[in-house]
């Protein structure tokens, strides 16, 4: 017998739902994770090239440590106002409180990404890549988008309707976020589904 489980899930206690941020505050967007090519780091850095200085009411977050030669380029573009870059954190939850929506373009073997759950459980809109471990976790225009792989003009169409949605529907998808993974990802389902597992086969001895 098998039982297909929501990877590890995510720890809705640690990771707990954020108050979104206000109307009148800028929209702003995060990528986090390792800054490498198949995390789809030039996929958003596009992105941000595009779109920062026609919507200057926009911020482009980047949080992670660098594995590729990408320090020069992320220095730059923070340098012009671009991009906001941070570096490696070890806590990533405030930065998913100070945004509206993460930015995930990978084409990375992902398994189930950390980054989208963690987002979602903030409660807010995730834009990803339809492969497996993303495409899961995003209902298309509910709690946010999907884009093609290694598309960078995708990316930047759906991070530009994004930023054109009226504020209520930006905060509606967070809230579905976080339903979502309330309902499908919650670590406790895991948990109780080991332990289930566990109580069968010592009932069989």
């Amino acid at each position: 017998e098998t039982k297909l489980i929501p990877g590890s899930g995510v720890n809705l206690t640690y990771h707990t739902f954020k108050e979104y941020p206000s109307e009148d505050e800028p929209v702003r967007f995060v990528f986090v994770s390792r800054i490498r090519r198949e995390k789809g780091i030039d996929e958003y850095l596009a992105a941000a090239e595009a779109l920062h200085p026609k919507y200057p009411n926009t911020e482009f977050h980047v949080v992670g440590g660098c594995e590729g030669d990408y320090t020069d380029r992320l220095i730059s573009l923070n340098d012009k106002g671009i991009i906001i870059y941070h570096g490696s954190q070890s806590d990533v939850r405030p930065f998913f409180g100070m945004v509206n929506c993460t930015v995930h373009p990978t084409f990375y073997p992902e398994g189930m990404s950390n980054v989208l759950l963690e987002s979602c459980a903030a409660g807010r809109a995730i834009i990803t890549t339809d492969r497996p471990g993303c495409r899961e976790i995003v209902n298309d225009g509910v709690n946010g988008f999907i884009v093609r792989q290694k598309d960078s003009q995708d990316t930047i169409e759906k991070v530009e309707k994004f930023i054109l949605m009226p504020y209520e529907q930006k905060k509606a998808m967070g809230l579905a976020a976080r339903a979502k993974v309330e309902k499908e990802f919650d670590r406790q389902i895991v948990v109780d589904a080991y332990l289930e597992a566990v109580k069968m086969v010592a009932s069989q001895r």
